[in-house]
């Protein structure tokens, strides 16, 4: 009996311990901190360029960073349309894979339509791949502007592509760390962009994270902040907004005579620029006689303010 007791107290710590597989599992997940700052600046500059091509209402939320398989980014997003991009920094290609149904209906916007499908397919017209290319060059900017502070990313953009298999970095099984960003507002609500950054790489460039800005104290004078801050709310800012645009061939513009008409499309909310910068969208009215615009939206800044 003193025995069998004195194997069973022996057995119940080796019960309690992590077993090697979790051990594993814990070891193997890495947390990147400068991805969660890119992210941010990655879904600001995604939301602008989304609203610029048609959308001026939507906003795009960012989750946080995960890791997982190849094989598994690959199967989240099916349907997608992706891009891989060469990036000489990261020693290996940076892969973004977009709803496919984003994709083709920004394509249907851009070129006067609502954004209505008739069918899903699997292959690009030869006017779908080029906006697709487009947008995956725009993208690349923005990342690497995203990237500025903490590493200089120069994303060439590779392939573009409905079948994801072209794009295997490596051995399906590797891992990669993924953002997500989900775009809220029509006709684009829920659908989703993938960015993936192979692991392999991003433990090379983990030194990066370690810059950190120092904290300067505000020694500034509250009296000369506040003068400053009266002077900059009398200056005058140039408003300015456009009703219509039209792009028309070049052969048919060389052909244009007096008495020709050009068709125009206004959208049902124009945007309002100050100084260049969007600043909001409203729709096209009178008052007192005059055209206006009622504003309907006014775009927020960095962190929602």
């Amino acid at each position: 009996m003193t025995s069998a007791r004195g194997k069973a107290a022996k057995a119940a710590p080796q019960s309690d311990a992590p077993s090697p597989l979790l051990l594993r599992q814990k070891e193997a997940t890495h947390h990147f901190p400068a991805l969660d700052a890119t992210a941010n600046q990655f879904s600001r500059s995604l939301r602008d360029l989304i609203r610029a091509l048609g959308a001026p209402t939507i906003q795009v939320e960012r989750s946080n960073s995960v890791q997982m398989s190849f094989t598994e980014w690959l199967g989240g997003i099916s349907p997608a349309i992706y891009w891989r991009f060469h990036v000489p920094a990261l020693k290996g290609p940076l892969l973004i894979a977009g709803s496919r149904k984003l994709v083709l209906q920004l394509v249907d916007i851009f070129y006067g339509g609502k954004g209505t499908l008739v069918g899903d397919r699997e292959e690009l017209t030869d006017a779908e791949e080029r906006f697709a290319a487009r947008l995956g060059r725009d993208m690349a900017l923005q990342l690497a502007s995203a990237w500025r502070d903490k590493l200089h990313l120069e994303p060439v953009l590779d392939i573009v592509s409905m079948d994801g298999g072209k794009l295997t970095p490596a051995r399906g099984g590797d891992d990669v760390v993924v953002q997500q960003f989900t775009i809220k507002g029509a006709p684009f609500d829920g659908l989703s962009i993938l960015c993936a950054y192979p692991l392999a790489a991003m433990r090379g460039i983990a030194a990066a994270e370690l810059i950190v800005e120092p904290d300067v104290p505000d020694h500034h004078d509250p009296i000369w902040k506040s003068t400053l801050h009266k002077a900059v709310q009398n200056v005058h800012l140039p408003v300015r907004s456009v009703l219509a645009r039209s792009d028309i061939p070049l052969v048919k513009l060389m052909a244009l005579e007096v008495g020709d008409i050009i068709p125009l499309t206004i959208p049902r909310y124009v945007p309002v620029t100050v100084s260049g910068l969007r600043f909001a969208s409203g729709t096209i009215g009178e008052s007192n006689g005059n055209a206006a615009i009622m504003i309907e939206h006014i775009e927020e800044g960095p962190d929602h303010e």
